[in-house]
């Protein structure tokens, strides 16, 4: 034999020996690959096709021992080019692959009993506030004029039915009691401070049944003239040896009062009705109203006397004695008339606000 002989014969031994063991290891490999992944077709292709690219014969060996740079280097792309994929079936797996955009799901019967894919849905917003919603602050002002002064209430709401309030009304007017044979000129001073709870009954009415308690500092500064009272008590008095009545001596304002009366009591329960919730729901602006009394005892008066500084010293003690006597039965006929102030009636109107 020639030496190229020689080598054919060498080289097909060699490559008739790397076929074998190629077909004997290579077919594993495939078998393993189809059964870890079985479900997986693009897989299951690429064995089929690695498989099928073999033969046994040796002629068949050398040609792709000497493609096997050009073989090695076959790419997925290429490999799926050359068996038939089932896109949808790929598609109902891969739902979000970019190939499967305008690819139709498989049906429940054409794809058995799979489990659809869930779609994600955004958790809800529990702070999302109603643009529509009214609620307020449950807290509100209420400007009033009242019987008990000029001031105003801060309302708080406490449960849909019950309010709580805390009010300041004062007043101060010059004014003229008549009540009795004196006439008083004087000023009227009110101070109060209220504490009350409101119940509203009706949930959607604004009446409400009122109780509390009020701090009162109430009462009525004023002077009298009675000149005229003393003089007719004393009548005639002796000076310097004869009698003359004491209106003659001409002495102006021969005797005064300062009357001092406390209209009620320091602390006094409350009752009442009245109209306006101010801290209803969605409530805004709205108008006030309550009707009650003030149970706040009999008023207290208390009185004393000047003396003119023009009266003799001889008739002095005269003239103290009979106003001290005016006065007394004044105090009791005072207290009498103003007895009704022993239940104080409170009248008031106002506007509330809801913050």
């Amino acid at each position: 034999m020639s030496n190229l002989q020689i080598t054919n014969i060498l080289v097909s031994m060699l490559s008739a020996s790397w076929g074998l063991l190629s077909v004997a290891v290579n077919p594993l490999t495939a078998q393993e690959i189809s059964t870890t992944q079985n479900n997986h077709n693009l897989g299951n292709l690429r064995s089929s096709l690695w498989v099928k690219s073999f033969s046994t014969k040796a002629i068949d060996l050398l040609q792709s021992s000497s493609s096997s740079s050009g073989a090695g280097n076959l790419q997925p792309g290429n490999e799926i080019a050359q068996g038939e994929l089932n896109l949808k079936e790929f598609c109902q797996n891969y739902p979000y692959n970019s190939q499967c955009m305008e690819v139709t799901p498989a049906t429940e019967s054409e794809t058995g009993d799979r489990s659809p894919i869930p779609v994600p849905t955004l958790p809800p917003t529990s702070n999302r506030q109603d643009p529509d919603s009214n609620q307020k602050s449950g807290w509100a002002i209420v400007p009033e004029a009242s019987t008990l002064g000029l001031g105003g209430q801060i309302v708080r709401k406490i449960t849909p039915n019950f309010n709580a309030r805390v009010g300041v009304n004062g007043f101060g007017l010059g004014i003229d009691i008549e009540e009795t044979e004196i006439d008083y000129e004087g000023d009227l001073n009110l101070f109060n401070v209220s504490t009350i709870v409101d119940i509203h009954p009706f949930k959607k009415s604004g009446f409400r049944v009122s109780g509390g308690l009020i701090l009162s500092d109430n009462s009525f500064d004023g002077t009298a003239d009675i000149s005229e009272q003393v003089a007719e008590e004393i009548g005639e008095v002796e000076i310097e040896g004869q009698s003359v009545g004491i209106s003659e001596l001409n002495i102006n304002e021969l005797a005064t009062l300062d009357a001092d009366i406390d209209l009620n009591n320091s602390v006094a329960p409350y009752l009442g009705i009245g109209g306006g919730n101010a801290v209803g729901e969605g409530k805004g602006l709205g108008f006030w109203w309550n009707l009650g009394v003030v149970l706040g005892g009999s008023p207290e008066v208390e009185i004393t006397t000047n003396i003119a500084e023009e009266v003799p010293e001889t008739v002095r003690e005269e003239v103290e004695a009979a106003a001290d006597q005016v006065i007394e039965d004044e105090e009791e006929d005072l207290e009498d008339e103003l007895d009704f102030i022993n239940i104080y009636p409170v009248v008031s109107l106002g506007f509330s606000y809801q913050f």
